[in-house]
């Protein structure tokens, strides 16, 4: 008699708790916070990338030209001309903080300086012991990133990231 009230019960709990449980949900899926067009949401997929021409980042940097190698979060170039090989690279993070970038720089042993760039907050960082590199990271949106490095030590890395911040900005205010 035990048995079948223990039975019973089971029984009867189990179909409360899946009566319970269950919903019906009516609509589309969408990603949380989601409230646009998917087709408008990814028409501009991977466009960061071209936030400055080749031949504007080409000028910037004393090369030839520039070939891109890598798209996605982040986009990178290669280049030669008078001031020797050049690598380029190029980050946009829309949900980033420069608090949180300048933080991180230090903490991998970058010296960084506060600057401002085309009226942006930004700062240099530099790795001890590399005069040919220099990257440049400022508030938009988010924070952009540019990162320039002279494999001969020809040109003024700083320089460069500081004018390829200036024309993203520009192009994108």
């Amino acid at each position: 008699m035990r048995s079948r009230r223990r039975a019973l019960a089971a029984a009867v709990s189990a179909v409360a708790l899946l009566a319970g449980c269950s919903t019906a949900v009516t609509g589309t899926p969408t990603a949380e916070g989601y409230a646009g067009d998917a087709d408008a949401d990814f028409a501009k997929l991977l466009q960061e990338c071209t936030a400055v021409p080749d031949d504007k980042i080409a000028e910037t940097v004393q090369a030839d030209g520039v070939y891109q190698y890598f798209f996605g979060a982040v986009c990178m170039w290669d280049g030669s001309g008078p001031a020797g090989a050049v690598d380029v690279t190029f980050a946009w993070f829309e949900t980033n903080s420069l608090g949180r970038e300048k933080t991180l720089s230090q903490e991998i042993g970058y010296a960084v300086e506060d600057v401002s760039v085309a009226g942006a907050t930004a700062f240099l960082s530099r790795r001890p012991g590399d005069a040919a590199s220099c990257g440049i990271t400022a508030a938009y949106s988010g924070t952009i990133t540019w990162w320039v490095q002279y494999r001969s030590g020809a040109g003024d890395p700083c320089a460069a990231a500081t004018r390829l911040a200036e024309l993203t900005l520009q192009r994108n205010q």
